[in-house]
């Protein structure tokens, strides 16, 4: 019997883990924040590197700058992604 794993592409994702094991949100001031309309962020940040295609119901955006990644639901910021090599993690 043989059995097509393959059907669908596997989904994966990185979690950041702190030297404690708990995941943890980091803001720092100079990224976007929830709520910032799309204006904003552009009036800010300048033009994105990327905008990607609007997808889903609620509508849900993500724009690529230098660094970071902004996710849009609506015109409004909910997420700001920032790559991972450039984040200072705090000591402990």
């Amino acid at each position: 019997m043989v059995i097509a794993l393959c059907l669908a592409p596997a989904a994966s994702a990185d979690i950041l883990m702190l030297p404690s094991g708990q995941p943890q949100v980091l803001e720092k001031p100079e990224q976007p924040v929830r709520g910032m309309h799309q204006r904003t962020v552009v009036q800010r940040f300048g033009e994105p590197l990327t905008r990607h295609p609007t997808v889903g119901q609620p509508p849900i955006t993500r724009w690529d700058y230098d660094g970071f990644s902004v996710v849009f639901e609506g015109h409004h910021v909910i997420h700001t992604v920032v790559d991972a090599d450039r984040v200072d993690l705090p000591r402990h």
